[in-house]
């Protein structure tokens, strides 16, 4: 058994996930671990560079099979202790994964299911979205309500202490094997995002926690990085439409069909605040339906 199996899913992103695999091998030490990269049926010739290169376990799908389902395949490799997932656009900046997996081994208890760090923005300094709260009616309101009346929000003191959080971000989730073994990993009814925070959720009603470690991992997340080639980074509707179905499928499988509905409800709130970003007729059509859908 290895100490850590890091997972990493590209999809027509080859020179980021070089440069991500590279920063791995530079900069993790005394560490026993594996890299499996599966990739998504990139055709930008991904898989006959990463096919080749010795230092990783190669795992090709036939089809897109987004980010869970992905790294659901990935998992079917993996030895490790622990299971480290990592984005695409990520930059290990120092020995993170020995950091992350010293942090596990050492807690107090065994309430823990997932670790974190805060991840870094491309200078390297400012700290980018890492974590957040399980999305609810409750938290939905309060957004609309901050967003319409231009109320800012206090942001959490991040001090040296590691702190619980609802969840971790898909970009560095460290995940002890043996819960996944347990619990199961991602739901396949998603393909790309929320699909995290349902596993976290899920994994928090049977008891367990997630937990940021504040100090020591330094990870860079380039945001967008690993849907740049297919034009997300742009907000176009196609990421719209896949970021509402991931939100819309969670609070599904979070609440009865009545309060589901009430949340649809809310959620209209966000429809003229998306449309008003795009120019052209179309993309305005195309951002109403999904709403509709």
């Amino acid at each position: 058994m290895k100490d850590v199996s890091i997972i990493i899913v590209n999809y027509n992103t080859l020179d980021v996930t070089l440069n991500c695999i590279d920063s791995i091998f530079r900069h993790t030490k005394k560490l026993d671990f594996e890299v499996i990269v599966v990739d998504n049926a990139s055709t930008d010739g991904s898989a006959e560079v990463l096919s080749k290169d010795s230092r990783i376990r190669f795992v090709k799908s036939d089809v897109n099979r987004g980010f869970g389902n992905a790294n659901n395949l990935g998992y079917q490799f993996a030895s490790g202790k622990y299971i480290f997932l990592l984005n695409s656009d990520t930059l290990l900046l120092n020995n993170a994964i020995k950091f992350l997996y010293d942090a596990f081994e050492t807690l107090p208890n065994g309430d823990v299911a997932c670790l974190g760090c805060i991840l870094l923005a491309k200078n390297g300094m400012e700290k980018i979205h890492s974590y957040g709260e399980f999305p609810s009616l409750s938290n939905m309101f309060l957004s609309l309500c901050r967003t319409y009346l231009r109320l800012s929000q206090k942001k959490k003191r991040i001090g040296s202490v590691p702190f619980y959080v609802d969840y971790i971000t898909g970009a560095d989730l460290f995940i002890k094997k043996s819960l996944i073994d347990k619990l199961g990993f991602f739901d396949t009814d998603f393909f790309m995002y929320y699909e995290e925070t349902e596993l976290q959720y899920r994994y928090n009603k049977a008891g367990y926690k997630s937990m940021i470690i504040p100090t020591g991992p330094q990870i860079i997340h380039l945001e967008g990085g690993s849907s740049a080639v297919s034009g997300l980074q742009n907000k176009r509707p196609k990421y719209w439409s896949m970021y509402f179905h991931g939100m819309f499928t969670y609070m599904r499988k979070r609440y009865n069909i009545i309060l589901y509905l009430f949340f649809r409800l809310l959620a209209f709130g966000y429809m003229p605040l998306i449309v008003r970003k795009y120019t052209k007729k179309t993309d305005k059509m195309e951002i109403v339906k999904i709403f509709m859908q």
